[in-house]
């Protein structure tokens, strides 16, 4: 063979070869993208029910559609997610979760802001959605039926949230369903519009039953049956607005009732502030030449929705202003969210892609504000938690001020750190001074209860060397504290005091009582 065609015989070879390599390559590629898109689960790989261990003992939850999370024992609207390939459930005042896929549907993790001994979590998944709840829960809103009774029909939605709401926007009150025990039986509990229990016809999307009524044993077919046909799955749900006997959802944070503020007791495992929960004030900015009080209510954890509070001190108005979240470097790590008016305050709803919080941004026009959210911070006693400052503005400590409803009595604790774990102790003799300015500027003094131990109501010593950290009001003075009873009590407030000739500040805040 000449050497022309030899020469030409292996070029032609080379280009197989590489050709062939390039098209491997390009399937590996092709491979390895796929393969690194299915790191983590997916959301069908976690829907379903699972039975949840955790150092108290284990419970039964489930994941649905759409986002919700369930548990029968500890109904409340959680939520749960995907991100990064871990799967993060805001339990809200339960805590929050963040598990990982450990072994096919079981999942292993923990809970955050808990000591190391009790924060461990684990679930066994316990089985897939029956096809009556897969029927009720549509694409993860819930759905939508006719509900008929000898008076006529009416539109209802069974929706699949946490807390099972059964939902009627020409009836008010607030309801809820469930299922008996066979998996058959839808069980609706109406409030005052009554009690129902219907059989369901999965097959044909139809329900038959009867009204229940208490004290009577055999229903009347003339005027207690009930039944429902299916109308269609609930896309974009509304708000639900419960009536006079609903137990009222609020506004969320709180701020404008005094209810809802999160002090609300957990059951099972721990309460909110077990979990970093609670209101942290975090100071006051200056911006559109205006004072705000800021506090955020709950811990900035990454993948989890924060509520920030933003009210004038004053008169003002919280308008037009965006606000997000910063890292230690400046940098936004959550996007621009507009406020939430209530009254003359607002509510900033965010949620962090990173776990570097550390400045919460406000902006009005072209005017930019920030203020440290003290990441960590929370209060421990069931109070409301605030920076104290000296008086050239530097941060010193927290103050965590509890405000019982029952009786007007407060108790005041001061610390170094976020944590509330090291106390900052002044004389025992030290007078705190807190002014409530919407209560027509009236103060209180707060003392020791004695000079002895001055326990708390735990029973708590809280005497060092002639110093403490904590004081109490009324005690024994004579003081009146019958303008702070009352669930709804609320007020701008300032703590002041003087110790070793320096003032020490916590500027002003909204305190609530603790129910």
């Amino acid at each position: 063979m000449p050497r022309f065609a030899k020469s030409h015989l292996k070029l032609v070879l080379n280009q197989v070869l590489h050709r062939l390599a390039y098209r491997s390559g390009q399937a590996n590629s092709s491979e390895m993208a796929e393969k690194k898109a299915k790191v983590g689960p997916l959301e069908a790989d976690v829907i379903g029910w699972h039975i949840m261990y955790w150092p108290g003992g284990q419970m039964k939850v489930c994941f649905r559609p759409g986002g919700h999370f369930y548990c029968g024992d500890h109904k409340t609207a959680a939520t749960w997610k995907i991100l990064d390939g871990e799967i993060l459930i805001d339990w809200k005042d339960y805590g929050r979760f963040i598990f990982t896929v450990s072994e096919g549907k079981h999942l292993q993790g923990h809970c955050l802001h808990q000591e190391e001994s009790k924060k461990w979590r684990k679930t066994i998944y316990n089985g897939a959605l029956t096809p009556l709840e897969k029927l009720l829960f549509g694409d993860g809103d819930g759905t939508e039926w006719d509900f008929k009774s000898p008076d006529g029909t009416v539109s209802v939605e069974f929706r699949c949230d946490g807390e099972n709401h059964f939902v009627c926007f020409t009836k008010d009150g607030d309801a809820h369903w469930s299922v008996d025990k066979k998996g058959k039986t839808i069980i609706i509990d109406w409030g005052k519009h009554g009690k129902y229990e219907l059989e369901v016809d999965v097959k044909n999307k139809t329900m038959d039953g009867y009204h229940i009524r208490e004290g009577v044993e055999d229903p009347d077919e003339d005027k207690d049956w009930r039944k429902m046909e299916f109308i269609k799955n609930v896309v974009e749900p509304k708000a639900i607005v419960h009536g006079d006997d609903g137990a009222g959802d609020g506004d969320g944070h709180g701020h404008s009732h005094g209810d809802g503020h999160g002090h609300t007791h957990g059951v099972g495992h721990g309460s909110a502030h077990d979990h970093g929960g609670g209101i942290v004030a975090l100071g006051n900015i200056t911006i559109g030449g205006e004072k705000f009080m800021v506090d955020r209510d709950g811990q900035l954890d990454k993948g989890f929705e924060t509520e920030f509070g933003v009210e004038p001190v004053g008169s003002g108005k919280v308008a037009g202003f965006t606000a997000w979240v910063q890292d230690s470097k400046a940098g936004g790590i959550s996007d621009p969210v507009t406020g939430e008016g209530h009254d003359d305050h607002a509510h900033f709803m965010v949620t962090p892609t990173a776990a570097d919080g550390d400045k919460f941004a406000i902006k009005c026009g072209d005017q930019v504000s920030t203020i440290n959210v003290h990441p960590g911070a929370a209060p421990t006693q069931g109070g409301i938690m605030a920076v104290l400052e000296d008086a050239d503005g530097k941060h010193v400590g927290f103050i965590e001020l509890k405000l019982h409803d029952d009786a007007g009595d407060l108790e005041l604790w001061i610390c170094k750190d976020g944590a509330m774990s090291e106390p900052l102790d002044f004389l025992a003799d030290t007078t705190i001074t807190a002014t409530f300015a919407t209560k027509e500027n009236r103060s209180v003094q707060l003392n020791v209860r004695d000079m002895d131990k001055n326990e708390d109501e735990d029973g708590n010593a809280n005497m060092r060397d002639g110093k403490t950290n904590y004081f109490v009001f009324p005690g024994e003075s004579d003081q009146d504290p019958e303008f702070l009873v009352g669930e709804k009590f609320r007020s701008t407030t300032t703590v002041t005091f003087t110790a070793n000739g320096k003032t020490y500040t916590a500027p002003p805040f909204i305190l609530v009582p603790h129910m």
